[in-house]
């Protein structure tokens, strides 16, 4: 594969990838929605644990790519079924992961999922071409071939000695 080749194939799967992950934009509704009720139950609630200086379980809950994209114990939110939502169960102390400690009003928790049910909206600004990611690399990503040490190539041959002025030539 050509680099030119590889530089395509990664383009793609980026534009995919975005594409996906924001299918549809938002109307301003749902913007003020996450504005007014979702982002402040967020940053109140969860990203001192999950957000940019700090990642639990390496979850990040101060961005929508990063949501999807999951931590230790896999996505956040479920945009297809937004009652499975990991992110949802937490709140709602079901099962063995009870976040916040202390349990969310029921008001907010709806809240929550009437977003997660809109699609978990966020303003554009916010999104990025590239999801980020916190934690170790993995080892499949380890062999990406921009992640590979540099390795000495054999030098061409040379037609026209004559050509050659310096080492460096």
């Amino acid at each position: 594969m050509t680099l030119r080749t590889h530089t395509t194939y990664c383009s793609l799967a980026i534009f995919v990838a975005t594409s996906v992950a924001c299918a549809a934009e938002p109307t301003k509704e749902d913007l003020a929605f996450f504005e007014n009720r979702v982002r402040p139950l967020l940053v109140e609630h969860c990203q001192k644990c999950h957000g940019a200086k700090k990642q639990e379980s390496g979850l990040r809950l101060d961005r929508r790519e990063m949501m999807l994209a999951g931590g230790d114990r896999g996505a956040a939110i479920d945009l297809a079924d937004a009652g499975a939502s990991l992110l949802l169960k937490a709140v709602r102390h079901e099962g063995d992961l009870k976040m916040p400690e202390k349990k969310l009003p029921q008001p907010a928790i709806a809240d929550l999922s009437e977003w997660i049910k809109r699609g978990a909206p966020w303003p554009a600004e916010a999104k990025s071409a590239t999801t980020l990611r916190s934690g170790p690399i993995t080892k499949e990503e380890r062999l990406f071939w921009s992640l590979q040490p540099p390795k000495e190539a054999p030098l061409p041959a040379v037609k026209d000695t004559s050509r050659i002025n310096t080492p460096v030539d």
